[in-house]
């Protein structure tokens, strides 16, 4: 007979990782959800926007239990490393272990949330578990701003309890999470001609950890659009050069793990300017001890380019980057240790005629959300930009007085003789717009521990799934 165990699970997960699904392309993804459900003689249907519902009949004697929705999303972060050649647009995942981990050869792992999808199917599959009827929601786009949530109607399931399975932390119970917007800072580029006798020069900055922009942000980790920037401050200070271009960073909830610039410099010049950047970058390495592989370099291109970006837009251009916030803004007053407000300092993109800076701006408190953009809308007048703030989405306020939890936690100390944690998250669960389309939703986030998300370094405690799995077994027959 089958159950949940840690070989199901991880079997699940192995056919999953074989299986394109960065946000966007869901598609394979979904259709094998439906013809998996369709094996197991599920009913399925799907939205207008793409998300799934798969209804998991109750087990024999239990149908008169509250029915319950496990959530998970389809879409992954596709990040890998600058030597990797993989194509996530079908190369299947490079799975393997070190020690107690799982990892993916050069690429995001997809465990974020390839783990929920795998453990849903698991909790479906298995004949020796009493449960309520489920409803397993697969959602899309989380992973680009929550937009496959925030689409769906309150028809489209019946559930008031709802367990997210989007949770990193085994032994942790969550019950809030943070809101979120997402602000563009737009400058029309003006350019001038090449100036005579300069070299084209790239700097650089690659080697930094990167991660989730809402875990891992209390960190401190290195940002590579910021530590660009100040590293062209720094150069700026011992030699004039021109900006020609600029590009950093990959998506609004990573931080930026690369991050590079063009130059037009007179070649007289180049070893004057090489000599500081080696100086520079000693001192930041000592500042920086958490990043060891942090690499900042200045290469000499073969040939000149054709323009470069107009000086006073140039100057302009700096100074905004220089001025924009990053990192934590402030720390919760009533969660010790959680931090309330941040920045990510995303993306850096110029395309056809335009540069775009990305901040993603973060809070528990809506407030909190409001001061952030507003503060993004001066930076952004200042510097002569247009600004576009999207809807985003809202926070998760936490309940403490949930029966879901109190269940929770008492499976929990049965189970293994001791309290769970109960912790509000600094990132953005879909929990939030779910619970504010379906007021009176009882919520829940849990999962095993998966480290740096959206990095190359993702990796999961395997060990982890020993203890998720009968707890969430447990969880699911105390359901009545």
């Amino acid at each position: 007979m089958t159950t949940t165990t840690r070989q199901t699970v991880l079997a699940n997960f192995a056919k999953i990782s074989r299986i394109p699904r960065c946000s966007g392309h869901e598609e394979q993804i979904r259709a094998f959800l439906l013809a998996w459900a369709a094996a197991q003689d599920f009913a399925s249907k799907t939205d207008q926007v793409g998300n799934l519902l798969v209804t998991v009949p109750a087990s024999p004697g239990r149908e008169s239990g509250p029915t319950l929705v496990l959530q998970s999303h389809l879409d992954m972060v596709c990040e890998q490393t600058p030597e990797s050649t993989h194509d996530f647009s079908h190369d299947p995942l490079r799975l393997y272990t070190d020690g107690d981990w799982l990892r993916a050869e050069q690429t995001t792992l997809g465990a974020d949330n390839g783990i929920g999808i795998a453990l849903a199917m698991a909790l479906a599959e298995d004949r020796q578990l009493l449960h309520p009827t489920l409803e397993l929601l697969f959602t899309v786009a989380e992973e680009t701003g929550l937009s496959g949530a925030a689409a769906l109607t309150p028809s489209f399931f019946s559930g008031k309890l709802l367990i997210n399975l989007d949770s990193e932390d085994e032994g942790v119970l969550t019950i809030g999470c943070a809101g979120g917007r997402d602000s563009e800072l737009v400058l029309d580029l003006e350019y001038a001609e090449w100036p005579a006798n300069h070299q084209q020069l790239e700097l650089s900055v690659t080697g930094l950890q990167g991660g989730h922009s809402g875990v891992d942000i209390i960190e401190g980790r290195g940002n590579a659009n910021v530590l660009l920037v100040r590293a062209l401050a720094e150069l700026g200070t011992t030699s004039g050069f021109h900006l020609a271009g600029l590009h950093g960073g990959s998506a609004h909830n990573a931080i930026p793990r690369e991050a590079a610039a063009r130059l037009a410099v007179p070649p007289a010049t180049v070893p004057l300017l090489q000599a500081r950047l080696t100086t520079w970058t000693a001192a930041l390495r000592q500042a920086m001890p958490h990043e060891p592989n942090l690499a900042i370099t200045l290469t000499v291109a073969a040939a000149a380019g054709t323009r470069i970006y107009h000086p006073d837009l140039a100057r302009r251009v700096l100074d905004l980057l220089l001025a924009a916030p990053d990192g934590v803004m402030g720390m919760s007053k009533v969660a010790v240790g959680i931090v309330e407000s941040s920045v990510n300092l995303a993306t850096i993109r110029e395309e056809a005629g335009r540069l775009t800076i990305l901040l993603s701006q973060r809070s528990d408190k809506v407030e909190g959300l409001a001061w952030l953009v507003a503060k993004s809308e001066a930076l952004a007048r200042l510097a002569g930009a247009r600004i576009n703030t999207g809807i985003g989405y809202p926070g998760w306020a936490p309940e403490p007085s949930s029966l879901l939890l109190a269940q929770a936690r008492q499976v929990y100390r049965e189970l293994f003789g001791s309290e769970a944690t109960i912790e509000i998250i600094h990132a953005g669960l879909e929990c939030g717009i779910i619970g504010a389309q379906n007021p009176g939703m009882d919520m829940l986030s849990l999962g095993p521990t998966v480290k740096n998300p959206h990095s190359p370094e993702e990796r999961l405690f395997l060990p982890s799934l020993d203890r998720f799995c009968p707890f969430i077994r447990a969880l699911l027959a105390s359901l009545r």
